[in-house]
């Protein structure tokens, strides 16, 4: 049963695909879908990422958002400025556009590691997270309200995370994912008892 349920949920799980949306696959001439872009999804994660000025394209520390349902209203964003090294910025992105551009004050958030976020390595968007969410809260018979979500990169030889708060319609948290966002992969579900 469950794995009819999934089948419903993600058609391609057979062929070993992963539920994204927006993807752009690309056999390459191989036969095996690799990923090869992402297409922006109107009000997604990645159009966000694509709204901010281009010094800031490369060096997307994080993105987040709050109460999505699929997406949320708006998009924060923190940036190096290629144009002045070591200053890091919080871009706010709401309806794909840029509307707020301040330089971040926190001290925390200016000794952050974390590598730039690679578009290249980005395999499944917010709606995609959206989707996984959806899964997990059937599978435990639970109904999803909004997700609150942040991406971050950790190193340049690890994929990007995506970390999803799953909330209930009232705001009541349900669980957690931790997901891989270049194949969708769920690494992690606290608070989820069951997978889809």
């Amino acid at each position: 049963m469950k794995m009819l349920a999934a089948l419903l949920i993600f058609p391609g799980i057979l062929c070993g695909q992963v539920p994204v949306d927006g993807l752009l696959p690309d056999s390459g001439g191989s036969g095996v879908p690799t990923v090869q872009t992402l297409a922006p999804v109107a009000g997604g994660a990645v159009a966000a990422m694509l709204a901010v000025p281009e010094k800031y394209g490369g060096s997307i520390l994080e993105i987040s958002g709050t109460g999505g349902a699929p997406n949320p209203k708006e998009w924060v964003l923190l940036a190096w400025n290629a144009e002045n090294p070591g200053t890091l910025r919080k871009l706010v992105v709401s309806g794909d556009q840029l509307v707020s551009d301040t330089p971040s004050l926190s001290l925390t958030q200016a000794e952050r590691k974390e590598v730039a976020i690679a578009m290249s390595s980005l395999g499944i968007d917010s709606g995609g997270v959206w989707k996984i969410a959806q899964a997990y809260a059937a599978a435990n018979k639970l109904t999803l309200g909004a997700v609150d979500y942040q991406l971050t990169s950790h190193a340049n030889d690890v994929p990007p995370l995506w970390t999803a708060v799953c909330r209930d319609p009232s705001g009541k948290i349900l669980g957690k994912l931790v997901i891989l966002a270049s194949s969708g992969a769920v690494q992690k579900s606290p608070g989820f008892k069951n997978a889809p």
